[in-house]
């Protein structure tokens, strides 16, 4: 299935990732929002970062458990993992399920790129 997110929903799972980056693997909204304050310009309520973080738990991207009266949450999926669900799909929707295409495609925009850099 193509990862649909918003940008508030990767904003979040790029906090969660760099957070757990350091080996520690749950993490409260207190924490998310807390990062998202030192990385982000627009500052979002505590409430808009948990109702969110909830429904990424209900599209199964987020684990979610409670320790005492508080949830803690952990990614499923690395970005890793997320990025090559995402070409897997595109590559079958697009270009007849052949990855290669999909490489030439991104080599090509990858050479524009660095052109126009």
């Amino acid at each position: 299935m193509l990862s649909k997110h918003g940008t508030l929903e990767s904003a979040i799972l790029t906090v969660l990732w760099e957070l757990e980056s350091g080996g520690i693997y749950t993490h409260s909204v207190k924490d998310v929002y807390d990062a998202m304050g030192k990385n982000f310009i627009d500052k979002r309520a505590y409430t808009t970062i948990k109702t969110v973080m909830d429904r990424l738990h209900d599209k199964n991207v987020l684990l979610r458990f409670k320790q005492g009266r508080k949830f803690y949450y952990r990614t499923i999926m690395s970005n890793r993992e997320i990025i090559i669900n995402s070409l897997t799909e595109i590559a079958s929707r697009y270009c007849n399920g052949d990855i290669s295409k999909l490489s030439q495609i991104l080599n090509s925009l990858n050479e524009q790129y660095l052109i126009g850099a």
